[in-house]
């Protein structure tokens, strides 16, 4: 019998399994052929645990997943495991970041680079592969997988690490999007993950996680995840038992500059700020001090940004540290403020 395993681009990788015909697999096993695999569900492999960790990094996304895979059945199992990556659809709604020194695939092509696999430590080659879809999964239609082959004995443990990067893609309103395909780790065995610890580390000041009318954090998908700051990084975790997935992981940050429904760019330029009342302009000359991180004193302004957004805060902000333009934003808007009501 012949597996495979995937993730997904797009989405923060995920496992499947593919299979030949006439074989069953696990998670989103596969059948058809090795160079047209398609995702079905197998049996006899269980996902004991899944530990994956995105990070973002100069502009790309860094994906380390360890899965551990056990045969629970008493026959030898032969897979061909695989991970997939999603259509990519062009918009001209996004802003791209290809990672330093690579080049941009064709378009539809998944924007995933430097892909590697290693089974119990040992480094394997993987076979680029196009996935067709199964009539009985429609929804799992993938562009490209990477394949390799892998041999359970009766009861065997393997642990299977893929490592790569995904292009970051950020849209027209300031979103930056974060996903992981989970719900194909329910094609394993009997459709629960034993556990599933998920990861999503933002480093990048430039962008924070919004709050939605209610004072919570919205946009963040499955439930069950908690958030840290961690060495001035945005840190959203989750450590799932006998996880059955049925939805995909999903983190959308913010640009803190597209904040509060404000065009940070236009604003710092603006000469004149007539018409605003004397608590929008306070609000306004103290946005930059929010999204470097300060840490305000004053209830009114804390409560007001805490309310807004998480963002890490900087003990060590001066803003001696702004730039000429924002310095003299700063200024003009405290000479309206002075004379506003």
């Amino acid at each position: 019998m012949k597996l495979f395993i995937f993730s997904s681009l797009s989405l923060l990788g995920l496992s499947f399994i593919f299979s030949f015909q006439n074989a069953h697999a696990n998670d989103s096993a596969f059948g058809g052929t090795a160079s047209a695999p398609y995702p079905i569900h197998t049996k006899e492999i269980r996902m004991v645990s899944e530990d994956i960790t995105i990070k973002s990094n100069a502009g790309s996304w860094i994906y380390t997943c360890d899965f551990t895979f056990k045969n629970v059945s008493n026959k030898p199992v032969k897979l061909l495991m695989g991970m997939p990556f999603s259509k990519r659809i062009k918009s001209d709604d996004e802003r791209l970041s290809i990672p330093i020194g690579a080049k941009a695939p064709p378009d539809g092509q998944p924007l995933v680079w430097e892909f590697k696999t290693f089974v119990n430590g040992r480094k394997l080659r993987s076979t680029k592969v196009t996935p067709i879809v199964n009539p009985k999964l429609p929804s799992m239609d993938y562009q490209v997988a990477y394949t390799w082959l892998i041999h359970f004995r009766p009861g065997a443990t393997h642990k299977v690490r893929n490592t790569y990067k995904l292009a970051q893609t950020v849209d027209s309103g300031g979103r930056l999007h974060a996903h992981y395909i989970l719900k194909t780790g329910g094609l394993w065995h009997d459709g629960t993950i034993g556990r599933s610890r998920l990861k999503v580390i933002l480093d990048d000041p430039g962008f924070l996680l919004e709050k939605g009318t209610l004072g919570t954090v919205h946009r963040i998908i499955p439930k069950g995840h908690k958030i840290s700051i961690k060495n001035g990084n945005i840190v959203i975790e989750w450590d799932l038992k006998n996880f059955k997935p049925t939805e995909d992981l999903m983190v959308i940050f913010k640009n803190g500059y597209a904040m509060l429904g404000i065009d940070y760019n236009d604003l710092i330029s603006k000469e004149d700020f007539s018409g605003y009342s004397k608590e929008e302009l306070r609000r306004m000359r103290n946005l930059p001090y929010a999204l470097n991180g300060y840490i305000f004193k004053d209830p009114e302004l804390k409560k007001y940004y805490d309310s807004k957004w998480i963002i890490p805060k900087d003990k060590n902000f001066s803003d001696s540290n702004f730039p000429e333009d924002i310095q003299n934003f700063i200024k003009r808007v405290k000479m309206f403020e002075a004379k506003a009501k």
